[in-house]
């Protein structure tokens, strides 16, 4: 019998069987990643989920008066924004309007509420109101029940440092944004930003 095809019968074996080890283990740790992956995936989505539902039952428990139509959150007076960044001020709804069983949907814009931004800011009004990101929207509401929403900010790195203010014009859809439901406003700083 000849060495070398027994040597060779020896070293495919060998060789085939070194290939299933390695797949065996690529495919696990493929299967581990994908469980890692999903775990913080989800652990992210749950932590969300909380935090957005504390933000809303805080809004809710802001609202002292009966005949209180909207709230705006902030944990000063002002919000206080740094050059560069993204900030979010939250506001609530809450359905005044009694003889009814049918949810009400309300509309929102936010709006500047600064006609001497240029002298003050240095920057024109659609300057300032192109800082709002997701401004406007609509909120469907059940009759003495509270809705919330987050409004998000993104000023730019070479806005100026200044305090200016701007308002949420609410109202009622089918209606007319010149005879608002509500019209909170809330005064916004802008602070110096880290610079890259």
């Amino acid at each position: 019998m000849d060495i070398r095809k027994i040597s060779s019968k020896k070293g495919a074996i060998e060789l085939s069987i070194s290939t299933i080890v390695i797949i065996v283990l690529a495919m696990s740790m493929l299967i581990l990643g994908v469980i890692l992956l999903r775990s913080i995936f989800t652990g992210a989505t749950d932590s969300v989920d909380e935090l957005s539902a504390g933000v809303k039952g805080e809004i809710r428990s802001l609202f002292q008066k009966e005949d209180q139509r909207a709230i705006i959150r902030l944990t000063q007076s002002t919000a206080k924004m740094k050059q560069g960044e993204e900030f979010g001020v939250a506001f609530g709804i809450k359905n005044i309007n009694t003889g009814t069983t049918d949810a009400t949907t309300f509309n929102y814009r936010v709006e500047l509420d600064d006609p001497d931004i240029t002298r003050k800011c240095g920057v024109t009004e659609q300057q300032a109101l192109d800082w709002v990101r997701l401004g406007s929207g609509a909120l469907t509401v059940p009759p003495g029940q509270v809705e919330s929403d987050i409004i998000f900010f993104n000023v730019p790195q070479d806005a100026p440092l200044c305090t200016t203010k701007y308002k949420i014009k609410i109202w009622e859809q089918g209606g007319s944004p010149q005879n608002p439901y509500a019209n909170p406003f809330f005064i916004v700083k802008i602070e110096a930003g880290g610079r890259f």
